[in-house]
């Protein structure tokens, strides 16, 4: 096989955001080669960027909501992966540790990709026109659906990680505070678990958005009270579950009101930069018998599960994505647009090089 030049998209430091180049690795025998389709930008992306999360260290190829069409593989890969097949990728875990083997892959304590690669750089390249991945993490999705809603492979998994823990069920009244990108994937994931969902939020624009997808209740947090209103849809009695989908102290406040008198679950999936407050009477949540919950990452179950979600149209990711896509070439532009308030994922064509 020729040697392919791959580009790929680098945090440099504050707002800077560039495209570097190197050449393909030589494909493993255990090893899948994708020409890569497209790559969202995730919060975790565009807060670097903006100089929210510098722990993560520059400069950063980073980069893994994405898909790409298997193009060649390793002669150890089984069959199920063919070329042309479409797939996204479940993140890094070894596969032998003890949370491995329990099946708890996404907290494995050696991920491998904390420190600089060999040649310098933090990240996976996921913002990349070409890129190998170990069979053992690749998630088939359905080439149906277009290649940017097919990137939410790892989003999605999050979301059923959580969904999972507090225990969505038909029946359960579920509240998503939050209706940005990752509070529409969370509302979609717990109304195919089977739970009446209510969405709220305090922006006009994200307020219209939930509304377009018709699966629940939505109130607009800015023009009524959201705690009076989940109690009055609930018949005075409160959320089974609630979501926190944002990162912010007073939706904090306001998800923690919203529960049920007893047994209520806060799940906590949202990470705020700068760090958010939040007070707590431990003898209320005692008596109370609450369970708070966090969530992060996922498992390898969640991830086929997410592929299932999004290859059967269980899930509809077009209501997450912002409607801009950008070249690679244009991977600041991109960056510029993921950043602004109120904005949901940005695409980046991982093709779109020269």
């Amino acid at each position: 096989m020729e040697e392919l030049k791959r580009y790929f998209g680098v945090l440099t430091g504050h707002r800077k955001a560039e495209v570097h180049q190197d050449m393909v690795p030589v494909l493993k025998d255990d090893e899948l080669l994708l020409k890569m389709e497209t790559c969202n930008i995730c919060t975790t992306d565009y807060q670097q960027w903006l100089g929210l999360r510098d722990h993560q260290g520059f400069p950063m190829a980073g980069g893994h909501e994405y898909c790409g069409i298997i193009i060649a593989k390793g002669c150890e890969v089984i069959d199920s992966f063919q070329i042309g097949d479409r797939v996204g990728c479940a993140g890094n875990y070894c596969g032998f540790c003890p949370e491995c083997r329990s099946g708890r892959t996404g907290d494995c304590p050696n991920k491998g990709y904390d420190g600089k690669s060999e040649d310098g750089y933090y990240g996976s390249k996921g913002f990349a026109n070409y890129k190998i991945i170990n069979q053992k993490y690749a998630i088939k999705v359905s080439k149906d659906i277009p290649a940017g809603e097919a990137s939410f492979i790892e989003p999605i998994a999050t979301v059923v990680q959580g969904i999972k823990k507090v225990g969505v069920k038909p029946m359960s009244n579920v509240v998503v505070v939050g209706a940005g990108t990752m509070g529409l994937v969370n509302a979609q994931v717990a109304k195919a678990f089977g739970g009446r969902v209510i969405i709220c939020d305090i922006s006009d624009k994200k307020v219209e958005r939930a509304k377009e997808m018709n699966i629940g209740e939505v109130i607009h947090s800015g023009k009524e009270d959201p705690v009076a209103r989940v109690k009055e849809l609930t018949d005075g009695n409160g959320a089974d579950i609630v979501i926190a989908a944002v990162g912010n102290s007073f939706a904090y406040k306001q998800s923690y009101e919203m529960l049920k008198p007893f047994r209520g679950k806060l799940l906590f999936f949202a990470a705020g930069y700068p760090k958010p407050q939040f007070e707590l009477d431990p003898n209320e949540f005692h008596y109370r018998k609450i369970e708070l919950i966090g969530t992060v990452t996922a498992d390898i179950a969640d991830f086929k599960d997410a592929g299932v979600l999004l290859s059967q149209k269980q899930v509809c990711m077009k209501y997450s994505l912002e409607g801009k896509t950008y070249g690679l070439r244009e991977i600041q532009k991109a960056f510029e647009a993921a950043s602004l308030p109120d904005s949901y994922r940005v695409t980046v064509d991982l093709q779109d090089v020269e």
